[in-house]
């Protein structure tokens, strides 16, 4: 992929996009249609960014030199209409197709001010930033188009009923896998489901489950919830370095010893450059944003499911240093999920709880649209209404080896008590199942971040809003605070919060390291809520309600949404969500649906597991224009 900018970019914004993927040729802006030409020709873009109109000559001197492979023009227009200010999953309409079947897409033109940012907070370089964006869609799309296969009349052993759609084995009870069964189920399949740990409404210990079962029993969807975590200026590089620290010093890594693997897992990080990771971040927010809706769809169609999960809407979000407030209020109003704004002497007066916060805990605070639940009872609902459906569970059994015949279509699964054998199957294991990553490669991209979790009473005044804390340059820099009740239904506070990157293993967790997480964690308790602090016994009473998971991540950012055929059907993998698995979980859902019944859906190209290794520098690729 080769993408060429001929508009004007910033100075820090062309040294930030010189990574051989693009070419910032600004001397092309004004060149004759000749010298253009022959430009094209030389360099072979996949897309051509531009300010002005391309000629027929040039067009047809592009297309000569890529007869068979797919390009575009994206325009950069003052008459493009206005940027792009609510994300969506979708690409951008085709403007016009220009001869020799060309496509172009068109964005505004949107300058900044004399300090590089207009008055809507939209900086000097957005337009061009916005132009990569749609140019790296566009080409994704043509190079990841997802062949669906033809699904054969044929089927498995599973008995389906007559209007069935058929069969489909989920290997995984997480939250994503439990609702994407539900979405199965309720569409007409016949489900069943397998998972290696116990079964989640038991209240086995909290070690023996994966991350959606054996963290806090809390989950969140606000617009902006999986994220993307990269550097997207040149001001924000130290995020780039956060896998060389250990938590007391800001950093992420955890890890008691240390293997070739994850250093080029950090790699694979550290090669998203600024723009792609905007590009990524678009389509992240995007995918929440349906997720939103879908997730909207659910509580007005599946009540049941929300009786008694401690369900709260709309989420307070609270900023300890002035300026990041102010960027965050640009941020939140871009995705469309303001609802308030506050001063801090705001905050302490509309929320009685935090009036005793610390005087410097929070400048101020943004109350926004989402919603969080105590997720171990909405896992509990989800599997008691799939139970009462007639779908089949099998807890405690671990699938070991995937099955496959010698066209490597998957026949089925063999788990330590013999095979299943189903039409579909979808795999969403978290970050436990070493078999799986090594049966599918693009398991290996997964590691794992852990995240602690603490508890505290909700106790006069009561916190009636779940929050999200936001403390720079803190161990502890981002924190949730939900709103809930512990197993006894006393009313509780439950606080996640922590980066901490294991790498390949899971398990791979240096103490130490750990506990500085949880001491941060303590302390950002002791910060907003110093009563319900004390009450709980300081540090050594939070202690016994430590807790700390392991989510699955990858250096892209991005989820990973896989399809390969299996005999009857399809073989699914849907994984790496970082913090965003319970967010999503909607919209992954629609995506395997979508699947099976052999329909696109967006999230097939963006979360391909082959986009990041598409989007590469020339040197790595080797490739001769």
């Amino acid at each position: 992929m080769l993408l060429v900018v001929a508009v004007p970019v910033s100075p820090a914004a062309a040294e930030s996009l010189a990574d051989g993927t693009v070419v910032c040729r600004a001397d092309l802006r004004t060149a004759d249609d000749g010298t253009l030409a022959a430009a094209v020709s030389e360099l072979r873009p996949n897309v051509l960014i531009v300010d002005r109109p391309v000629s027929w000559d040039v067009l047809r001197s592009w297309r000569e030199a890529m007869p068979d492979e797919p390009i575009a023009v994206v325009r950069v227009s003052a008459s493009g209409g206005t940027l792009e200010r609510l994300p969506t999953m979708r690409q951008r309409s085709v403007s016009e197709v220009l001869p020799f079947d060309i496509p172009m897409y068109t964005v505004p033109l949107r300058a900044g001010g004399e300090d590089g940012v207009d008055e809507d907070g939209v900086d000097e370089d957005a337009s061009a930033y916005e132009a990569l964006a749609v140019a790296e869609r566009f080409a994704q799309d043509r190079e990841l188009s997802v062949e669906l296969p033809r699904l054969p009349l044929r089927s498995s052993s599973v008995p389906v009923p007559a209007r069935g759609r058929g069969s489909v084995l989920m290997i995984g009870a997480g939250v994503v896998n439990l609702v994407t069964a539900h979405a199965l189920h309720t569409d007409g399949y016949q489900v069943a489901i397998v998972d290696a740990a116990p079964d989640p409404r038991v209240g086995r210990p909290w070690q023996e489950y994966g991350t959606s079962r054996g963290g806090g029993n809390a989950r969140m969807f606000t617009y902006t919830e999986m994220d993307d975590y990269h550097a997207k200026s040149a001001d924000e590089l130290d995020r780039m370095t956060v896998f060389d620290r250990p938590p007391a010093r800001c950093g992420w890594d955890v890890r008691r010893y240390d293997v070739e693997e994850d250093r080029q897992w950090v790699q694979d990080f550290q090669r998203v450059r600024p723009w792609l990771a905007r590009a990524y971040n678009g389509d992240i927010l995007g995918l929440n944003r349906r997720s939103g809706e879908l997730w909207s769809s659910w509580l007005r169609t599946r009540p049941q499911l929300f009786d008694d999960v401690e369900l709260r809407n709309d989420v307070l979000r609270l900023y300890e240093d002035p300026s990041h407030l102010a960027a965050a209020r640009q941020r939140q109003d871009a995705v469309g999920a303001t609802i308030a704004d506050y001063s801090g002497h705001e905050v302490r007066e509309r929320f009685p709880a935090l009036a005793h916060a610390a005087p410097k805990a929070f400048a101020g605070g943004i109350l926004v649209g989402g919603f969080t639940v105590n997720v171990h009872d909405f896992m509990a609902r989800l599997l008691d209404d799939l139970e009462a459906g007639g779908v089949r569970m099998h807890f405690g059994l671990r699938v070991e080896e995937i099955m496959r015949d010698v066209d490597s279509a998957v026949t089925g699964v063999l788990t330590t008590d013999g095979p299943l054998l189903y039409d579909h199957y979808v795999v969403s294991p978290g970050v436990e199942n070493d078999s799986l990553r090594r049966q599918i490669p693009s398991l290996r991209q997964v590691h794992g971040v852990l995240g602690c979790w603490a508890t505290i009473p909700n106790v006069g005044p009561v916190l009636e809003h779940s929050l999200k804390v936001a403390r720079r340059g803190h161990v502890a820099e981002d924190a949730n605070v939900t709103v809930g009740r512990d197993e006894s239904g006393e009313r509780v506070l439950m606080v996640g919060s922590g980066y901490g990157w294991t790498g390949g293993d899971p398990r791979n967790i240096d103490d130490r390291r750990l506990e500085d997480i949880h001491a941060a964690v303590a302390d950002t308790v002791r910060t907003l809520f110093p009563d319900a602090y004390e009450r709980a016994g300081g540090r050594d009473g939070l202690r016994g309600t430590q807790k700390h998971c392991v989510r699955p991540w990858t250096a892209s950012n991005l989820g990973i949404f896989e399809t390969s055929p299996a005999r009857s059907g399809l073989f699914v993998v849907t994984a790496g969500h970082n913090t965003g698995g319970f967010a999503q979980a909607p919209v992954v859902a629609e995506a395997v649906t979508h699947a099976l019944k052999g329909i696109r859906h967006p999230m097939h190209t963006l979360y391909h597991p082959l986009r990041t290794q598409h989007t590469v520098h020339l040197s790595e690729l080797g490739r001769d224009r």
